[in-house]
């Protein structure tokens, strides 16, 4: 796929690049080939079945990045060394091993991840202390993600919630207002949307051009029976609402 959108736009990719995918690494499409039967095959061919893993499995990646803001990339990487040292006295089975090596691309990637923020002049190291750093320490969760990933559809997960509880806190000390909280959802929102994923021209005129997936879970009720529509749930909707009639979605 990766190919083919680089032809469509009249690019090449480079032979090293295209060497390193098909004779060193593998790809995510050979894996997948590699474990279907004979049988997964025809039905595939056929278009008895789709939706399978080879076309849609780089897609639906649900990241919990509100773990960011929430206690900071330090505590993030702690905790994940502190799971690996319980690894240390563990047999060396495949699973155990297999953790270890996750664990440790896991702490690689989230020390990746200040180094980014650094470099767009923000510390993310410690937890946010205000609803501007939650907002902020919160894309650039999502923005490492996309970065590395190609996907169909980086959902957002529920973030509209999440962050109420600190724009309610900062309106109710003073350090807010309602005009700013809504430009900081604004501002967010459109970060979201000007990401432009790699894509082939056939599947950009299925999704109108627009083929970036950045879904929100808004509203609901959580398993207690508690509501989780808050004020910013609004907020969330109201820059959406507008967005979509700017570009007659709506």
């Amino acid at each position: 796929m990766m190919s083919d959108a680089c032809e469509a736009y009249g690019f090449k990719l480079p032979e090293e690049l295209v060497h390193l995918f098909t004779a060193i690494r593998k790809t995510h499409n050979q894996g997948v080939f590699d474990v279907y039967t004979p049988e997964m095959r025809t039905a595939r061919k056929a278009g008895i079945i789709t939706g399978l893993p080879d076309a849609y499995g780089r897609g639906r990646i649900i990241g919990d990045y509100r773990r960011v803001p929430l206690y900071g990339v330090d505590r993030l990487i702690e905790e994940k060394k502190r799971e690996l040292r319980q690894l240390e006295v563990a047999a060396m089975t495949d699973d155990v091993i297999r953790d270890r090596e996750e664990l440790a691309e896991q702490i690689r990637s989230l020390q990746e991840l200040k180094q980014m923020a650094a470099s767009y002049g923000f510390d993310i190291a410690g937890p946010a202390e205000n609803a501007f750093e939650a907002i902020q320490w919160l894309y650039f969760a999502y923005l490492a993600a996309i970065k590395e990933q190609n996907g169909a559809a980086m959902s957002l997960g529920r973030v509209s919630s999440f962050l109420d509880i600190y724009i309610e806190r900062d309106i109710a000390e003073g350090t807010l207002s309602e005009e700013e909280a809504q430009e900081l959802i604004d501002h967010f929102v459109m970060k979201l949307r000007i990401v432009k994923f790699l894509r082939t021209p056939d599947y950009n005129e299925l999704f109108s051009g627009d083929p970036t997936w950045v879904t929100e879970s808004i509203g609901g009720m959580s398993v207690d029976g508690m509501p989780l529509v808050t004020r910013t749930s609004f907020r969330f909707c109201t820059r959406c609402t507008i967005w979509g009639r700017r570009r007659n979605l709506i």
